[in-house]
């Protein structure tokens, strides 16, 4: 399944598509309400995206580094592209 460095980092960037993409919606939808909410939406996020990452090199951790790493930096990029991008480009408007 993985036995490429290709292999593993395209896992990681549909993997991390799969959570940026479900981390943009939960935050998106966040993002207008009170700040309690609002936080306790990206910590669970962080959290979850926290220990899919553990899972995943814990899944991983017979394969050699030369797998592990290419995924594990795929997975977190392309996380961090889905989340940051859109709510840095359409965050509030108001600077309150």
């Amino acid at each position: 399944m993985m036995d490429s460095v290709w292999s593993a980092a395209a896992w990681g960037a549909a993997f991390g598509t799969l959570n940026g993409w479900t981390a943009r919606r939960a935050l998106r939808s966040a993002l207008n309400k009170p700040d309690k909410v609002f936080y306790a939406v990206f910590t669970a996020g962080f959290l979850w995206r926290l220990l899919f990452l553990v899972c995943a090199v814990w899944l991983l951790r017979d394969k050699k580094y030369i797998i592990l790493l290419p995924f594990a930096g795929v997975l977190i990029f392309t996380q961090f592209m889905f989340e940051a991008v859109p709510l840095r480009k359409h965050g509030t408007k108001d600077n309150t």
